[in-house]
């Protein structure tokens, strides 16, 4: 069986430890704010937690940007292996394409240029801050609902309607919405091939330094 070659290996370690877990640990730690009280309703989606304060937008960044730097690479792994297996590889470039421009720049963008603090909102350079904040949000689900379906279904859509409509009573509603879909989408690239990383590190590591002390193979003289 093609699967019995599977182990738990490099591929598997960064889908697990640096891609899944920060993003979690991310989804959950808008309970301490809530908590101790740095926001109330309407003002608590993930953008107003980051910018809140500077300790929250670093963590956001951190926990957000590296997941997706490394979550692109394990995607690119798992297309190629899909191309190897017969899957047609315009279909995979265009959805790492996808991945890539949209999600990436739109991800990067939305934690490069937060909301300013309250008290200078009225700036322009507040309201361009806002203005590409909400740009780059736009951008990063418009990727990864073409990519993958995933924020365009129609719950989370009612939802943010009615968040419009009344944000003090939707408000925590739009927020478990908001992290359910950014989890749903990390726990598809993780847990959603994870036997394909498994098999993957088992049959060509990541990590294989028996370069070093293999013998250098000869080129082959020309024929006389």
């Amino acid at each position: 069986v093609e699967w019995a070659k599977g182990r738990f290996g490099c591929r598997c370690a960064m889908a697990l430890w640096i891609t899944l877990i920060p993003t979690l640990l991310a989804l959950v730690f808008p309970v301490i704010p809530l908590y101790l009280g740095h926001l109330e309703p309407p003002g608590i989606l993930l953008s107003n937690f980051m910018a809140e304060r500077a300790t929250y937008q670093s963590f956001f960044i951190v926990c957000f940007g590296i997941p997706m730097v490394v979550g692109t690479f394990l995607l690119a792994e798992v297309g190629r292996h899909l191309s190897d297996h017969g899957v047609r590889r315009s279909a995979i470039n265009a959805f790492l394409t996808l991945v890539v421009v949209a999600c990436g720049t739109g991800l990067l963008t939305l934690l490069a240029f937060n909301f300013e603090d309250k008290s200078d909102k009225d700036s322009l350079e507040s309201r361009l801050h806002t203005w590409i904040h909400i740009t780059g949000t736009m951008v990063y689900f418009a990727g990864a609902g073409f990519g993958g379906l995933i924020y365009t279904k129609l719950t989370a859509a009612l939802i943010r309607c009615g968040h419009l409509t009344w944000p003090v009573t939707c408000a925590y509603l739009m927020l478990v919405a908001e992290c359910y879909l950014i989890g749903l989408g990390v726990c598809i690239v993780v847990l959603g091939h994870w036997r394909t990383y498994m098999y993957l590190d088992g049959t060509d590591p990541l990590l294989d330094f028996s370069f070093l002390t293999e013998p250098v193979a000869k080129p082959c003289g020309k024929s006389e």
